[in-house]
């Protein structure tokens, strides 16, 4: 059974993925902090950088966003400049300061990094991504039917028209001319009012935000293999439904959609969503794998550990590497692993064996929506592998750089310590019928709140009804949180005035 789950917090809105009760996909958003990445801007160069082969390009966000030559030379802008991509050797020769352009962003702000942009300008919707000025009919790699990517050819030369070409996505495979042509023209006309706003407006300027978290998890995930969607209040179910109203498709009408406020908790999730905080991850048979994630490059080290196996060790460690391989792939898709990863396995001798768990790793990782390229085995059994990298990995998220070791560890971010905190709050509404609670925290972790946070605390208190109070204990050196009291506001109240 496959089962979507959407949650909304008072600081941040998250989904997730089970396939028999075993999380696959994880997504979360900050409500203050929408993602950037698909949103179109008429932006401005700012900056020319020769030697880099690069500009710096002003959208009206915080940092101006970064647009490579590759990026720059698109068919649109091509097109439109009227020049070939042969000729074109130097940036400086079809760009300079104060040029407006249209561009939309490939890779959120990670770190130092700023954020990229592209000519190459899409709209993507649930069976074709709507691609501007182009001729061009593609379909994805991922529909194999000889017949069926024929017939998605004739469809898509049928109906595009002012010159703009498309992509068939996965769950175009099997969707009848008159869906396709409808979407087409939804994106078509999306398009046009971007192209007028462009005109008519001053750089820089938002001209079309992505999809919101809901939006996103319809057209990326949903499809006939859902049995459940669980929503966690009327808003966010009756936004699903519509969503699927829209479409009319009868791969949708088997799916449930049911609202359920408590269903992370009842279905598991918040007990493996835990996991990911994890540095040591067991396997089933006994074995394990260690994730250290770095500023250049993530190391994951397979280990054998309770695991007895076969009669030679030679068999022992494939049985082992192979099994790990299926978890370092469900691991990298939930934590959003990007860049270089390295994957340490136990030695294998066997050209054979070696062959055996290359395949396997180009299997599991088939299916990621991000593209992932196996570039091997060294002999001393290294693993070398990228994967694209477009907005900021899950560890990064819920952690943040230590203040008192500069650098040298890590500590729980506002992401982490307000899903522990909305956690704690939530079970107590849910088991108890207190008022109040007093929560123990950290000297560093105090400061944060008192000085930075307390509008998220506050956000908290009035969804569950609970006054939080924050005691800083100077006994906790970590990122832990502890229920001090809980009660009646009176008795809660009495509590802190004596002290």
């Amino acid at each position: 059974m496959k089962q979507i789950l959407i949650n909304s917090s008072a600081f941040f809105d998250q989904f997730a993925i089970l396939e028999n009760g075993r999380l696959i996909d994880y997504m979360h958003e900050e409500k203050t902090n929408r993602g950037v990445i698909r949103n179109i801007y008429k932006g401005r160069v700012v900056n020319i950088l020769p030697g880099m082969e690069a500009a710096f390009v002003d959208v009206g966000l915080e940092k101006n966003a970064y647009l490579f030559l590759d990026d720059l030379l698109s068919d649109k802008f091509l097109k439109e400049k009227n020049i070939k991509k042969r000729a074109v050797k130097n940036i400086s020769k079809v760009l300079k300061k104060g040029d407006e352009l249209l561009v939309q962003i490939t890779r959120e702000p990670m770190g130092e990094k700023n954020i990229a942009v592209t000519t190459d300008v899409s709209l993507s919707g649930k069976y074709i991504a709507f691609i501007p000025k182009s001729t061009e009919v593609n379909i994805s790699k991922k529909i194999n039917d000889i017949g069926e990517r024929k017939r998605l050819e004739k469809i898509g030369k049928e109906i595009m028209k002012n010159g703009n070409g498309m992509i068939f996505r996965t769950f175009s495979e099997g969707c009848p001319k008159e869906e396709v042509e409808k979407e087409y023209n939804l994106l078509s006309s999306a398009f046009a009012q971007i192209e007028q706003e462009y005109n008519y407006s001053y750089a820089p300027k938002l001209l079309y935000q992505s999809n919101s978290i809901v939006e996103k998890l319809f057209m990326d995930y949903v499809d006939s293999t859902v049995d459940q969607i669980y929503a966690e209040d009327k808003k966010t179910k009756d936004n699903i439904l519509a969503l699927i109203r829209r479409y009319d498709s009868e791969k949708f009408k088997n799916i449930s959609i049911i609202e359920s406020p408590g269903a992370f908790e009842t279905l598991n999730v918040e007990k493996q969503i835990s996991m990911l905080f994890e540095r040591k991850v067991e396997l089933d048979n006994g074995g394990s794998i260690f994730i250290d994630v770095t500023e250049a490059l993530t190391v994951i080290d397979v280990n054998s550990g309770k695991y007895v196996g076969s009669e030679s060790m030679e068999q022992t460690a494939l049985e082992i590497n192979l099994s790990a391989l299926e978890e370092i792939a469900r691991q990298v898709k939930l934590r959003n692993i990007s860049g270089i990863i390295i994957i340490d396995f136990i030695d294998v001798k066997s050209k054979e064996n070696i062959n055996l768990i290359i395949n396997k790793a180009k299997r599991v990782f088939k299916e990621d929506k991000a593209k992932t390229n196996i570039l091997g085995m060294t002999k001393l059994n290294l693993m070398e592998i990228t994967r694209k990298k477009d907005k900021e990995n899950f560890f990064n998220i819920i952690t943040e750089e230590c203040t008192h070791c500069r650098g040298g560890g890590r500590t729980g971010s506002k992401v982490f310590i307000f899903l522990k905190i909305e956690s704690i709050v939530k079970k107590i509404k849910k088991n108890t019928s207190c008022e109040a609670v007093i929560l123990s925290v950290g000297c560093i972790t105090n400061n944060k709140i008192v000085n930075d946070w307390m509008d998220i605390a506050e956000n908290i208190e009035k969804k569950y009804g609970i006054k939080i109070y924050f005691k800083k204990d100077e006994n906790i050196l970590t990122d832990e949180i502890v229920i001090e009291k809980m009660g009646k506001l009176d008795y809660i109240n009495s509590i802190i005035k004596q002290k």
